[in-house]
């Protein structure tokens, strides 16, 4: 049975929708072994429940797809359990967390989910989130107020940790939604000054490539004059990078630089060993540690590279992990569904169709430029923001932005 447009039962699963998005940057829980990653797991799943009640409740008033159908939402799917069933190694929590975004992005691609609420939702949590970042920047840490006793270490920098339980955490979540700032009016252009204050906060050098490609992306992307908001929001962006780069008390830019490519070229090693759906979810950190052996026995004694070597959890690039734990069955049906449906961006529709595509393109663009020196796409809360950001994105193929705008 399908409940009128208006009804009660919509507008609580909308407002369950929104709040869960609010918090899923922020949601995080004393005392489990992994205190922030966990609860945004388990909040990305309650988001993917009220996704499909939401598609449920709408019934036949959901917009239907383009003629490429909803079959192309499987292909991500039907890699990960190919991955999953035929590779020795399987950890339910990255297979879990790998899948968990698509039913809600779904639900928005079909219209199921105002787009325009759903920005709104992680405006407001991207400014919680900026406030928590300053607070603890000022020593005034809010989470030690309620009790929280977090991990001591030695460096100051560690100390500004957001709700993401790092610094690039923090910083890769408020680079990825500062474009969608992008056009808002009012009090809402404070927080564009409040984000890029927090960015600056985590000395986090991700801004580095994530803000300049933010930028040129909206910049390419727009067929019309940049707002001036957008103009604003570029020069600022860059202008807190380019400061990261001199003032971060962070690891030098030179240092940083070389780690990650230690990572890549260890992880790219066996490349042509990899089966074709990938060692399985999960298993690079095993896969790494033996590789890094092997490489380290064919460096002459004292290399420098050895400084880098120990236990690794992740590759700092999601391109080259995707490829080892899912093979090129799984990094293939990954692109060709994010291109699928970031391809509805670049449709071109009348101006009011579009009064946010600009910035969100921008903050693909940003997450995507950070997956290449970070695993945002291994966390709940970026993973999670990827795919709701592509959803968005596609309603333009369909031309009903305007609808789900409403």
């Amino acid at each position: 049975m399908t409940a009128p447009a208006h009804s009660p039962v919509k507008r609580g699963i909308e407002r369950l929708l929104q709040l869960g998005v609010l918090l899923l940057p922020l949601a995080c829980w004393p005392n489990l072994p992994h205190p922030f990653s966990t609860p945004k797991t388990w909040l990305l799943g309650a988001l993917a429940l009220c996704g499909l009640a939401a598609v449920a409740v709408r019934g036949p008033e959901v917009h239907r797809p383009a003629p490429a159908g909803d079959w192309m939402w499987l292909v991500w799917p039907a890699a990960l359990a190919a991955s999953a069933l035929t590779a020795s190694f399987a950890g339910f929590d990255a297979l879990l967390l790998a899948a968990l975004p698509l039913p809600l992005a779904w639900a928005v691609q079909r219209g199921a989910i105002r787009a325009a609420m759903l920005r709104q939702a992680l405006l407001w949590g991207s400014a919680l989130e900026s406030a928590v970042v300053c607070l603890q920047y000022c020593g005034l840490d809010p989470l030690q107020w309620m009790g929280w006793q977090p991990e001591s270490f030695a460096g100051s920098r560690m100390r500004v940790y957001g709700t993401m339980g790092n610094p690039d955490f923090a910083a890769a979540w408020l680079c990825a939604t500062l474009p969608l700032f992008a056009g808002t009016r009012g009090v809402a252009r404070a927080g564009v000054a409040l984000q890029l204050a927090a960015i600056f906060a985590t000395g986090s050098r991700v801004s580095l490539l994530a803000l300049p490609v933010g930028a040129l992306a909206m910049w390419l992307g727009n067929r019309r004059p940049i707002h001036r908001s957008a103009a604003v929001w570029c020069v600022a962006g860059l202008a807190v990078a380019v400061s990261l780069a001199w003032l971060s008390p962070a690891r030098t830019l030179g240092e940083t630089v070389q780690g990650r490519w230690y990572l890549t070229r260890v992880a790219t090693s066996h490349w042509r060993d990899i089966p074709v759906a990938g060692f399985g979810p999960g298993s690079f950190a095993v896969q790494f540690a033996g590789w890094q052996t092997d490489w380290l026995r064919g460096q002459p004694p004292g290399a420098s590279e050895a400084r880098f070597a120990g236990p690794v959890d992740h590759g700092h690039n999601d391109y080259v992990e995707l490829w080892v734990e899912y093979g090129p069955l799984g990094w293939g049906a990954f692109l060709a569904l994010s291109v699928w449906l970031a391809a509805g961006a670049w449709h071109p529709l009348p101006r009011r169709y579009l009064p946010a595509d600009t910035g969100v393109r921008g903050a693909v663009a940003c997450l995507a430029a950070m997956a290449l020196v970070d695993f945002p796409f291994h966390r709940p809360a970026e993973w999670g923001l990827y795919w709701i950001l592509l959803a968005v994105l596609s309603l333009g193929r369909k031309g009903c932005i305007d609808e789900c705008e409403a």
